[in-house]
């Protein structure tokens, strides 16, 4: 038999779980959202961190293409295991969903370039314009892919 206060103990180890956490890591598609945006964002604060610290001035002296690339790379691993398992909570095949997420990559980073050559280079616009439309694009077209191709085997 247990005594009242090792019964008031064992309630109080109990986890609680806030409304809130229950509803971010469900099934609807707000939901999907925000842990979309939430990967989404870690992904870029590893690629400025990362690229920064490798970079000529700032830390281990690599050129900043190089840095900026390695970075990305980094990011991308990050995204992809985070999108995977938190974002869409996939359990399809791996192999299949990195190909296909290495693609939706590269999409976004020729839409990236693209919108820069099109609409700096050649058109003229500030280098902002073309900054500010694929951190609108970029992520919308991403998330569309991700939802519809890579990881199909998501439960909906």
């Amino acid at each position: 038999m247990k005594s009242e206060g090792a019964f008031a103990a064992s309630e109080e180890m109990a986890p609680v779980r806030h409304p809130f956490w229950s509803w971010a890591m469900g099934r609807s598609e707000p939901a999907r959202v925000l842990r979309f945006a939430a990967i989404g964002g870690l992904s870029t604060l590893i690629y400025a961190t990362g690229a920064l610290a490798l970079a000529d001035r700032h830390g281990f002296g690599v050129p900043a293409t190089i840095a900026s690339v390695v970075a990305y790379c980094i990011a991308a691993v990050f995204s992809y295991w985070g999108h995977r398992l938190v974002t869409f909570m996939s359990d399809g095949a791996i192999g299949f969903e990195a190909a296909r997420f290495a693609c939706a990559t590269a999409l976004g980073f020729l839409l990236s370039v693209g919108l820069a050559t099109v609409l700096t280079d050649l058109a003229g616009f500030a280098p902002s314009v073309p900054v500010i439309l694929a951190c609108i694009m970029v992520p919308v077209l991403n998330f569309i892919i991700l939802r519809r191709f890579v990881f199909v085997g998501a439960a909906r």
